[in-house]
């Protein structure tokens, strides 16, 4: 309300202040009237009335505008006020509250503008000074604080927002000092905080000091783990095996020193890298990758044999064992290979040497089989020498009175003739004679008993003289002679037997000849050849082939016929067996064969297999001097 009534007053007072410049004007005017035309005054002294009043209303309202804008500023001051009266109070209770935070303020001199009650008490029991508004800070304090004060106090005169920290009568103070801006940002003055942080700093240093053990015992611990790691390694670096351990994406985690040399690596460029960044096959990584995985999820234990390549084309042999390993809840595979290399070359050898005995077996047992054939061969050409020898003279003897047989029958034949011829020219009764026909029914009876005679003598000499060759072979008789020949001969021999149901192939290679007895492997080739044909019932095929190697000449006779079964096998060669019907062979073809073969010092060996076919194979010594 004073403001309003001094605004009026203003007013007024103008109003005043321009009628006295009125009236004055009009006194200057009316002194210079007579420079002015008659009635121009007064016309002007008119104009200046009628502006005045004019004026009036305008001032009024003018005035009415100004105190209303005055009240409302009026209002907004006393609002303002209110809230500076609210804001002291807070900053004030802010400033008392913390009874051990010390807090003042300063101006640009340095002279105290505000302060809590601490910072009064603190200063009248510490330095015995009275604080008041308007004194210097500097000279209550002592000449070596106030220097180092100062320049904290300008520093922050300068716009700096810092912290102190420092000791003090045994105990530790941090300040903090903030510079105080006005509207135009320009530093006006300071405030400054006080906290005794002696029980902070004291445990900072104990955690400080703790946290230097803690640091040395970590350390010493880390060395002590540093010394077990590389000791650990040390251990898994001298061993030979290659060691691993992958996680679950297949990276390596750790190897020992021969698995990183296996990879051309070192053992910390291993570590790491995947398995496909260190296999060159990329195959086998990605089979190692499916493998760990299967370990991890069953828990499966893989043990297998494998062959490591290098990339240089070398390899060996190792055993791999790979088992899941659980460390901190993290799964892992652990693999370890074995090197089996030493193992297998020496398996191999063995085997080796083992296939060696299996065929120094089989040639022990073959020779002793070709032994006891030929002891028995022996012995039977020592039992049949003798019985042919024995059977040799009767059937003489009986072949021997056949003819006489023969011709005395005809004699009587004959006589009987002229008898019935005289009878038939004697007149008389005849019917006591027998008829023609009942001597010609006796006659051809006993024409047939002796062909049946001489058939079979003939067979018993035909087979005495199988058996003679058995057990007597023609030893003296030998010879050089060119295999193909005897067999082109005996091939000439039998191709009548062939007819157009059997295809005969000759397959002979370019052979030297050999000393041999040529009829003896004749009668070979002829006894395998009949078989064959006497094999193949229908229509089929016989190839004969011939072949020279280093020391052999090896002889293949092949058919097409119905084959020896398993259980013949054992029997073919031995004299008399013979799968043939009764009258069609003698069983001693295949025995007399090989004793011929033996006796050259070669070897038969046959291959067969019911309804496919035989195949006979006939090896014969080059060497000449074995035949001497």
């Amino acid at each position: 309300m004073r403001r309003i009534s001094k605004l009026t007053w203003v007013v007024w007072l103008m109003g005043s202040k321009l009628l006295l410049v009125l009236a004055g004007f009009y006194l200057w005017i009316s002194a210079v009237a007579d420079q002015y035309p008659e009635g121009a005054l007064d016309t002007i002294l008119v104009v200046i009335l009628v502006l005045f009043v004019l004026s009036i209303p305008f001032t009024y309202f003018l005035t009415r505008y100004l105190l209303t804008l005055l009240t409302e500023q009026e209002k907004e001051s006393q609002d303002v006020e209110a809230q500076l009266v609210d804001f002291s109070a807070r900053l004030n209770s802010f400033i008392e509250h913390p009874e051990h935070v010390s807090i003042y303020s300063l101006d640009r001199n340095y002279h105290y503008t505000g302060f809590n009650s601490l910072h009064q008490k603190e200063m009248k029991e510490v330095f015995h000074q009275e604080c008041e508004v308007g004194k210097n800070i500097l000279e209550l304090l002592p000449k070596e604080m106030s220097q180092r004060t100062k320049r904290n106090f300008d520093r922050a005169l300068t716009g700096d927002h810092f912290q102190v920290t420092s000791l003090f009568m045994d105990k530790y103070f941090t300040q903090i000092f903030n510079p105080v801006f006005d509207q135009d940002d320009q530093v006006i003055g300071l405030t400054s905080s006080i906290f005794d942080v002696t029980e902070r700093i004291i445990a900072e240093q104990e955690l400080e000091s703790y946290k230097d053990q803690l640091e040395d015992l970590v350390k010493d611990r880390t060395r002590q783990l540093e010394r077990q790691t590389l000791f650990f390694q040390e251990i898994i670096d001298s061993l030979p095996n290659l060691i691993f351990v992958r996680d679950k994406k297949s990276r390596y985690v750790l190897v020992n020193k021969a698995m990183a040399d296996s990879f051309g690596q070192k053992t910390g460029e291993v570590v790491g890298k995947t398995v496909l960044e260190t296999h060159y096959d990329k195959k086998e990584a990605l089979r190692f990758e499916e493998e760990d995985l299967e370990v991890i999820r069953h828990d499966d234990v893989i043990e297998q044999e494998s062959f490591h390549k290098h990339k240089d084309g070398t390899g060996r042999w190792l055993f791999l064992s790979k088992r899941r390993m659980k460390v901190f809840d993290e799964d892992f595979v652990l693999g370890v290979h074995f090197d089996i290399n030493n193992l297998k070359e020496t398996e191999l050898k063995l085997l080796e040497a083992n296939q060696e005995l299996k065929n120094t077996l089989n040639r022990l047992k073959s020779a002793q089989m070709r032994l006891i054939e030929s002891e028995k061969m022996a012995s039977l050409g020592q039992l049949t020498a003798g019985l042919a020898h024995e059977i040799n003279n009767p059937i003489n003897y009986v072949a021997g009175n056949v003819r006489p047989i023969r011709r005395d029958i005809r004699e009587l034949k004959d006589y009987l003739d002229s008898l019935r011829s005289f009878v038939n020219s004697i007149d008389g009764p005849k019917s006591d004679l027998p008829k023609d026909s009942s001597f010609e029914m006796l006659f051809e009876e006993l024409e047939s008993l002796l062909d049946g005679v001489d058939e079979g003598t003939t067979r018993v000499k035909n087979l005495m003289s199988d058996l003679n060759a058995f057990s007597l072979p023609e030893t003296s008789k030998k010879q050089l002679c060119n295999i193909n020949e005897s067999i082109n001969t005996t091939v000439n021999l039998i191709k009548h037997h062939l007819k157009d149901r059997i295809s005969l192939t000759l397959k002979l290679s370019e052979l030297p000849d050999i000393i041999c007895n040529p009829s003896q492997l004749s009668q070979v080739f002829l006894n395998m050849l009949n078989n064959a044909i006497q094999a193949i019932e229908e229509t089929g095929k016989i190839t004969v082939s011939t072949k020279l190697t280093k020391k052999n000449i090896v002889i293949k006779i092949k058919d097409t016929g119905s084959g020896i079964s398993k259980a013949n096998m054992s029997k073919i060669f031995n004299p008399f067996f013979t799968t043939k019907d009764v009258g069609e062979g003698t069983g001693l073809g295949l025995a007399i064969s090989y004793r011929i073969i033996e006796e050259h010092k070669g070897s038969i060996e046959v291959e067969s297999e019911e309804g496919v076919g035989t195949e006979f194979k006939i090896v014969l010594p080059v060497n000449r001097s074995v035949m001497n």
